[in-house]
């Protein structure tokens, strides 16, 4: 095999990524062993797991120990430029979104869900916990704090597997307005763990967002928590 331009690992990384992409390796199949790849493009173990290495960091694969390297779903972008909701950027990515609904219930707010709802402590507030799907595999957990101050009453009889959130609120006449949201890359606790079927010590996104309306009062508060190895995030940056 030869390639004076860029390293063998990178070489064996992009024909391996084009492998993926046209599905000659599927999503949830294994990549050859480690020797069979040395034996495919004749160079040593080191430069095969440099490859594979670079590969997991950057979610096209994970590495299961005893059996080899399977095919990651391929990652979704999530545009931060605009304000939309997970069913909405499921659908516009081509795929089928879904929820199971693990808690539907009325709860006191706490002092801090209090806080970004803009209301009094211990104020009744809907709380919403979701198992969010994607083509029917497991894509995270919503926690869901939403204010009763707008008027709208929310139930189980009222959400569905494929109900949308942002759509139930706009049928009962509220229109969404802005949202502030934060983002960051935290380790999983057991319950989120256990929740989600994760392995011990998978890294997660956590998205937290306060959702307004066009009059700039808040219409819920979430705690959402993503898979990492299935979300990329796209920020516009103007000058």
């Amino acid at each position: 095999m030869e390639n004076k331009t860029i390293p063998l690992y990178m070489v064996i990384y992009e024909e391996l990524i084009k492998k993926i992409e046209d599905s000659t390796y599927g999503v949830g199949s294994y990549l050859p062993s480690e020797s069979e790849l040395q034996d495919i493009y004749k160079v040593s173990r080191i430069t095969v797991r440099r490859a594979l290495t670079d590969m997991e960091h950057d979610g096209y694969i994970k590495k299961i120990k005893g059996k080899g390297a399977v095919v990651l779903p391929k990652k979704k972008y999530s545009d931060l430029y605009e304000l939309t909701g997970f069913s909405e950027d499921a659908k516009r990515g081509g795929d089928v979104p879904s929820s199971i609904i693990l808690k539907c219930e009325v709860q006191q707010a706490s002092v801090s869900v209090a806080g970004f709802l803009q209301i009094e402590p211990n104020e009744d507030v809907y709380y919403l916990k979701r198992l969010k799907l994607l083509n029917g595999r497991i894509s995270g957990i919503f926690e869901t704090y939403i204010t009763q101050r707008l008027g709208f009453v929310i139930d189980t009889e009222k959400f569905g597997a494929t109900t949308s959130l942002y759509d139930f609120y706009e049928s009962c006449g509220v229109k969404l307005g802005s949202a502030s949201e934060t983002i960051e890359a935290i380790m999983s606790t057991p319950a989120i763990r256990k929740d989600m079927f994760l392995d011990k010590d998978e890294p997660i996104f956590y998205r937290e967002r306060i959702t307004y309306n066009n009059m700039k009062i808040p219409i819920e508060y979430s705690k959402n928590y993503y898979k990492a190895n299935g979300y990329k995030y796209v920020v516009r940056l103007h000058r």
